[in-house]
């Protein structure tokens, strides 16, 4: 057993990434997350601009979340354009992945709202805190920092490695666990319903199509889309004036205001769940025989040992420990 698999396959048959090599990378990632997210959080103060700001999580994020699995798969000499899916893709796949992540949104909108009313029963939920974003080279900055960024370097991380390491168990099994991986990793309560439910949409594209493309663009447009309405605030705030705030995120909307919200959101995404529903179908259908995952390797045909799940138990704990920390600070208003 080890993090890849020694011996070349009678059938010719590469290398890929193992379980135990995927919980061991999944592990690193997140310690380095949690341990270098804490210094870009304190370089972001008063005396700090947003510039500054979207510098400092670019290179975390290539440093951090794209390095490890790049070095990972350099050292297991394995073929990057294989097994991250680096491959070519339809226009109509891509049109119909576009779909789904547009419409989609609302419906990733519609999750958070209701994941934090019910939050808000029994404290007070921490959303993320994110730079005010007022001119146009921050929102070039933002979108290349917080949207196309993340969309390459968490999919080479999560489908171009981990869910390969998984597809031991199958599609679905790998569809599913890379996504709840994904979800889990950005550490924030508020926003976890939704980003598991984003993960694995992301996973079931890129599986279905054979193409890692489909996955970036996908990630792409929710992080663009979230952006886009940041910039958007700050704009309607400066044409409203100082007199007329304009509330930044759920926490500062009053109850009234949260459930007309709430309200609006749910009728947008019942829409949007039908567009949402018709382009998965459609992309269901076409890419009907694409599908493609790895086979197994020579130490994979034994049972699943505990070794091999000793990492993402540890991230597991790491996990539970800081949101139940997260959960704590809710409760008690810190």
């Amino acid at each position: 057993m080890s993090l890849y698999d020694n011996e070349q396959l009678a059938d010719g048959q590469q290398r890929w990434p193992t379980v135990l090599g995927s919980n061991y990378l999944y592990l690193v990632v997140l310690v380095l997350m949690i341990t270098l997210s804490s210094i870009v959080s304190g370089l972001f103060n008063p005396k700090m601009n947003t510039e500054s700001w979207l510098i400092a999580t670019f290179l975390m994020e290539i440093a951090v979340i794209g390095v490890p699995p790049l070095i990972y798969l350099l050292a297991s000499r394995m073929d990057i354009k294989r097994v991250a899916r680096i491959n070519r893709i339809r226009g109509v796949e891509l049109l119909l992945v576009l779909g789904m992540a547009v419409f989609g949104y609302a419906i990733v909108g519609f999750i958070n709202m209701v994941w934090y009313s019910m939050l808000n029963r029994i404290g007070n939920p921490v959303e993320p805190v994110f730079p005010p974003i007022k001119t146009g080279r921050q929102y070039i900055m933002a979108i290349m920092a917080m949207a196309v960024t993340p969309a390459l370097v968490e999919e080479f991380l999560f489908r171009g490695v981990v869910l390969r390491g998984y597809e031991r168990f199958g599609a679905l099994t790998a569809t599913v666990v890379s996504g709840v991986l994904f979800g889990l990793l950005h550490l924030n309560l508020v926003n976890l319903p939704a980003v598991i439910f984003l993960g694995i949409m992301i996973s079931y594209v890129v599986v279905r199509t054979d193409s890692i493309f489909a996955g970036v663009l996908y990630h792409f447009t929710q992080n663009f889309l979230s952006i886009s309405f940041l910039f958007l605030q700050e704009f309607a705030q400066r044409y409203l004036g100082e007199g007329m705030a304009v509330p930044e995120n759920v926490k500062q909307m009053p109850p009234e205001l949260l459930a007309a919200a709430m309200a609006v959101w749910g009728i947008i995404a019942f829409f949007c769940l039908g567009l949402f529903a018709a382009c998965v179908t459609s992309f269901h259908r076409i890419t009907y025989g694409k599908e493609s995952i790895r086979g197994l390797m020579i130490h994979e045909v034994k049972g699943l040992s505990i070794k091999e799940m000793l990492p993402v138990i540890a991230s597991g704990v790491i996990v539970i420990v800081y949101l139940c920390v997260e959960v704590v600070a809710m409760v008690m208003g810190v």
